[in-house]
């Protein structure tokens, strides 16, 4: 720092400012508390994906589950997010169950069963400190043997919404965060930055305050892409998300009302179907040995 500090008194005026801006965001390694850990609520939310073209037209894509619980796991409490993608077409449904150290959201293990066509397909992951593993464990495991390594480790990139709703957004808030998609392309570092605030209209008139943060990729292409996402001041839920492609097309994930029977983020009453599917999904989850500890 030192150095830097003798380096950045010869440079020029705007380049200062760079340096200053980059100075400002928050570095987050995994296991560290996330200051906003507390507004991730047992609930669920759905949200629908479509595209828009530079002509104004809407095609639907899919369908999402989120959901969020808390469970005791080898005799201590862990995070739970549940996913459930149900696209149009072809017709396939995407399975995900990951589980998390509640207050870091240092990733335990990642499953995916993918459904089409008749068939599954299951792929297990394991993030440990220095590499993320397939789970040897898992029957019928496609990712037998994988094994992916991390200079550092890594936070779980399929369910970057609720980490970035536990973070503490606010105006000239950023953070560089390192993200891996478990099989996808190796883990790297990212940075988000709360770029403004803005308000999302509701169907009834009234609005709702969101906070507006904005994140830049390189697409598998090459070409560069960015993303926008509008959460919610008071929650910090996600409300939409617009991702603008090489095409020109904007991605746009939106949130839905819920659907009779659902539970509120926080609600302790569950419905009996959904007693019935958690007790599935625990029973699948011991049989799968996820070996927590």
């Amino acid at each position: 720092m030192r150095r830097l500090s003798l380096i950045v008194l010869v440079l020029s005026a705007p380049l200062i400012a760079g340096i200053n801006a980059f100075a400002d965001v928050t570095l987050l390694h995994v296991g560290d508390k996330l200051g906003r850990a507390h507004l991730l609520k047992p609930g669920i939310h759905r949200y629908t994906r479509y595209t828009i073209t530079p002509e104004g037209h809407r095609k639907a894509i899919d369908v999402w589950s989120r959901e969020i619980s808390y469970e005791v796991q080898d005799g201590r409490r862990v995070l739970h997010i549940h996913q459930q993608w149900d696209e149009i077409s072809p017709v396939t449904v995407l399975i995900q169950d990951s589980f998390f150290e509640p207050d870091t959201l240092r990733p335990l293990t990642h499953i995916k069963r993918v459904m089409f066509d008749g068939k599954t397909i299951i792929g297990g992951y394991r993030f440990l400190p220095d590499k993320i593993v397939g789970m040897d464990e898992l029957p019928d495991n496609s990712r037998k043997g994988f094994l992916q390594v991390s200079p550092e480790p890594t936070y779980n990139w399929e369910t970057d919404m609720e980490f970035l709703q536990a973070l503490p957004l606010a105006d000239g808030y950023s953070v560089n965060v390192d993200f891996y998609d478990p099989a996808q392309k190796p883990p790297a570092r990212y940075v988000y930055s709360v770029t403004g605030s803005d308000k999302i209209a509701e169907p009834d008139g009234s609005t709702i305050d969101c906070w507006v943060v904005s994140h830049s990729f390189k697409a598998e292409d090459g070409s560069d892409g960015s993303s926008r996402y509008w959460f919610a001041k008071k929650t910090q839920v996600l409300i939409r998300e617009e991702v603008r492609t090489a095409d020109g097309n904007v991605l746009v994930k939106t949130l839905l009302n819920p659907e009779s029977g659902d539970v509120s983020a926080g609600s302790a009453s569950v419905p009996e179907e959904r007693r019935q599917s958690r007790a599935l999904r625990d029973s699948l989850s011991n049989k799968m040995n996820l070996g927590l500890g």
